[in-house]
């Protein structure tokens, strides 16, 4: 969370920017919608899921390569919805009044 000195800097160069040019602001201020979160939530969903079948084909048919792709593909899926949920934390913070 920023300090109270850092939020009312904040608040000044938006209400400057909506002043100056209010459709910019009004794009910025929108941010991600909600169905485009939900449809990267649903992409990673299906991500994780063809993981898991790389992973398990992997292991049942002996095949090394499905199985060490899935294990390289595992972590970036963890970064990712880690990122996503510090995103959406970071927003819910800010905002928070």
């Amino acid at each position: 969370m920023l300090p109270h000195r850092d939020r009312s800097a904040l608040r000044k160069i938006e209400e400057e920017l909506a002043a100056s040019d209010p459709v910019f602001a009004a794009t910025l201020s929108q941010g991600v919608l909600p169905a485009q979160s939900r449809r990267w939530q649903k992409i990673l969903v299906l991500a994780e899921a063809t993981v898991l079948l790389m992973l398990v084909f992997g292991l049942m048919a002996g095949d090394t390569g499905w199985f060490l792709w899935g294990l390289l593909a595992a972590p970036l899926l963890v970064w990712a919805h880690r990122a996503m949920l510090q995103r959406g934390r970071e927003r819910a913070a800010d905002d928070q009044p």
